[in-house]
């Protein structure tokens, strides 16, 4: 089947009507949301009124805000004039996060369960009760299995993620689960492969941009999002590749609906053009570059005439997309993209397109791939004692028996079995933990503690997270709503928003570096603690208990509660951003005012370029096209493309997307944001959908190997007819989320869990399902 046509473009999916679906539904949104803003403009407002500097926290961006007070109350939060990463914008969900510390379903009182788990019975306790209870089933686990490791952490990103690790550095397990391998790791490890390092894309000032997947008018990354929107230059081309007709696709200048699996075929065709044609920078390669001889044998058979037949994309476009990157060169990027779950194969991708924007000199330069910048922010990295009881990390430990689970085809032939290659050192592998887990090898890990992470609804296979669940014997979390993950918890600890507490200074690294922090526009609504206020109170009760300590050197100890219980957590929060900042004259004193500190606002270019000094952080210390290290593992040193199983007939590959209302499964729940979207549909193709007798407004049932789920069809022709589509986060089992619960299809609970075995990463294209009415 090929998709492509001059009758399917851009301007043909207008003129269907594709885009009036596309603005409606953005239309929608942004209306609801003006409406909030209108009813809070429009009040008179009487009373104290303040305007309080801080950041948002109703997705990854941390964008600068002004939380508007009156009474001690949130009225409105604005947008900071001075936060230029975010181009002093608020969206539609950093509004919604007003409604936050007043949901009416948010966690008040730390809570024990008193029924059986999953039963929905609490008791309520107090802080200290919490506190005193979670040291005592610390070092009850380490006593029983004689292994600290017995108890896991996991957490998820945000600015007290690395207060949570000092709790956990506290008591000495190695076994943190972090989000990276639900999300980016391997487009961090397939670019650090080739750079040493994870770059920036400068969209601003970028003449083209090849950009797979990333839906950047939905799926919202500052300042991208708002660059491609408002700041896009004169002459600027996008193309775009994805299976689905998105409001990224609307926006770009060509659209290419990929098959599946074969976006890195694509990039083999467009590299083969533009070093048969001698259209790279060979000034460039020959001075930077590590490998080039290599590749260009590589790549002789992979023309734009064979990457067709594979993705489905004519081979004058692959043509033309070559030439058109090399003219644009070097202001050309390949966008790296953030959420790159997608296939066993993954990383070999992110190699290649790191690879073609180093052939053509597109580095470190205005409008391509830079490399970050940060701001000078001290890092404290107080010492902790060294624990004897400690034993190896349970997802490598358990190398060479636990099996990777991959499809049988012949990529995963190429790909290591049973262990990965380069593993996160603190964010783990999450389908490789919980395997290990489940097969308590070599080891048994039968606690979790959990900061703000929900990893029933965020890691593919529920039905095998749930049976690991029967595994843990207890299990605590630590956030501000009642998800699945606290549902099925023993101990459920509130802790405040973000618009309530004090958040240490974070650096927000990228080329316009800029760094910022919060500050609490409002005192705690229902007297709720920060996880400052939670580590520091579950480590004094640990201090009580000796049989914590009892590996550890009694002098590192005494160096431990100076140090980090009395310099830390005796203090308030203020007096530690006060030294992060403390080597920067003025910059504390900027932060409280302005909510952000920084040096300069324009970026700088080309450090790495001029330097003769400099070397890229790779075994050659250069661009590594070949990567030296990869040979040595066994695995393939350039991009290697196998092509990939496809969905029998009758089947589906089930994809993902992220959209701009809601972020993963945190905010589904928020009233704002649900009256945009109350529950998900399944993207059908209009011609599969009259096949299986299926229109829109019907429900289907959507079988997996793992699972099945109800959801509502959305029959569309934005949509290949080999793939269908929902939205993430909802169908959710938690009854406190009364707004989603069992309302619409969870994603977990269909999705397979095969792994990207180089970075980790959970591969999340992989799965295919069938369509039956409901």
């Amino acid at each position: 089947m090929s998709m492509f046509s001059p009758k399917l473009s851009r301007r043909r999916f207008l003129a269907v009507g594709g885009s009036v679906a596309a603005a409606a539904a953005l239309g929608s949104g942004l209306k609801a949301v003006k409406a909030v803003a209108d009813v809070q403009e429009t009040k008179k407002v009487a009373g104290v009124s303040k305007h309080i500097a801080s950041s948002c926290e109703m997705c990854v961006n941390k964008c600068g805000l002004i939380a508007h007070v009156v009474d001690g109350r949130v009225k409105k939060l604005n947008p900071n004039p001075k936060f230029f990463k975010s181009r002093a914008m608020l969206c539609a969900r950093g509004n919604a996060g007003a409604e936050e510390p007043y949901n009416p379903e948010r966690l008040t009182k730390p809570l024990v369960r008193v029924g059986e788990r999953g039963e929905g019975k609490w008791k309520e306790i107090s802080y200290e009760e919490a506190y005193v209870l979670l040291a005592k089933k610390l070092a009850e686990h380490k006593v029983k299995n004689d292994n600290r490791n017995s108890v896991a952490f996991i957490s998820s990103e945000g600015f007290q993620e690395e207060i949570f690790h000092y709790l956990v550095q506290s008591y000495g397990s190695t076994n943190t689960v972090r989000h990276p391998t639900l999300c980016l790791s391997s487009v961090i490890q397939g670019w650090s492969s080739v750079y040493g390092v994870y770059p920036d894309a400068d969209i601003r000032n970028s003449k083209f941009v090849l950009m797979f997947g990333s839906n950047r008018a939905e799926a919202i990354i500052t300042p991208d999002t708002i660059d491609f929107q408002k700041n896009k230059p004169e002459g600027q081309k996008v193309v775009y590749l994805d299976p689905r007709f998105t409001n990224m696709a609307a926006k770009a200048d060509k659209w290419y609906p990929v098959k599946p699996g074969t976006d890195l075929a694509f990039i083999l065709g467009v590299i083969n053009v533009i070093i048969t044609e001698n259209l790279y920078d060979a000034a460039f390669v020959e001075q930077f570059c590590d490998g080039f001889a290599d590749l260009q044998a590589m790549i002789v058979p992979y023309t734009p005439e064979w990457a067709e037949k594979e993705c489905e994309i004519p081979a004058a476009e692959i043509r033309w997309v070559a030439k058109e990157y090399a003219k644009a060169a070097p202001a050309a990027v390949v966008y790296p993209g953030r959420r790159t779950s997608w296939y066993v194969n993954d990383v070999y991708f992110r190699r290649a397109c790191a690879i073609l924007t180093a052939i053509c000199g597109c580095w470190d330069v205005p409008g391509g791939i830079c490399p970050k910048a940060s701001v000078p922010v001290k890092n404290l990295d107080p010492l902790f004692p060294y624990f004897e009881k400690t034993d190896d990390r349970i997802d490598q430990a358990s190398y060479g028996s636990v099996k990777n689970r991959m499809p049988k085809d012949a990529r995963s032939a190429a790909l290591p079995a049973a262990e990965v290659a380069y593993m996160g050192e603190k964010d783990g592998s999450w389908l490789r933990f919980r395997d290990s887990v489940l097969a308590e090898d070599p080891y048994k890990v039968d606690a979790l503690v959990v900061y703000k992470q929900n990893f029933i609804e965020a890691v593919p296979n529920r039905a095998k997270t749930m049976e690991m669940l029967k595994k843990i014997d207890f299990m605590a979390v630590i956030d501000i709503q009642m998800t699945e993950v606290a549902y099925f918890a023993d101990l459920v600890i509130p802790e405040s928003t973000y618009l309530e507490r004090w958040d240490s200074v974070h650096n927000l690294a990228g080329i316009q570096p800029i760094a910022t922090f919060r500050q609490p526009a409002i005192e705690p609504v229902f007297g709720t603690k920060s996880m400052f206020e939670i580590a520091g109170g579950v480590i004094n009760e640990m201090l009580k208990l000796p049989e914590l300590w009892d590996d550890a050197d009694p002098e590192e100890v005494e160096d431990f509660k100076l140090d980090v219980v009395e310099d830390i957590f005796a203090q308030p929060m203020q007096e530690y951003i006060k030294r992060q900042l403390a080597d920067q004259p003025g910059a504390y004193e900027m932060m409280m005012k302005d909510g952000v500190f920084y040096l300069k606002e324009e970026a700088t270019y080309g450090s790495t370029r001029t330097n003769p000094e400099f070397r890229f952080k790779t075994r050659t210390g250069k661009i590594e096209l070949a990567n030296v290290k990869y040979a040595e593992k066994g695995l393939h040193s350039l991009p290697l493309y196998e092509r990939p199983r496809q969905p029998e007939a009758g089947k589906y590959r089930f994809i993902l997307g992220r959209h701009g209302y809601n972020t993963h499964t945190g905010t589904q729940n928020n009233g704002f944001l649900w009256e945009i979207q109350k529950e998900n549909q399944l993207w059908i193709n209009t011609e599969e959908a009259k096949k299986l007798g299926i229109a829109t407004g019907d429900y289907v049932k959507v079988t997996s190997a793992v699972g099945e789920q109800t959801v509502m069809v959305y029959a569309t022709e934005k949509i290949r007819r080999d793939c269908v589509f929902y939205a993430h986060g909802y169908g959710r089992l938690s009854p406190q989320l009364s707004l989603v619960y069992k309302k619409g299809a969870s994603q977990a609970a269909i999705l397979e869990d095969y792994i990207e075995p180089i970075s980790g990463n959970s591969a999340m294209h992989e799965t295919f399902v069938s369509i039956a009415k409901a």
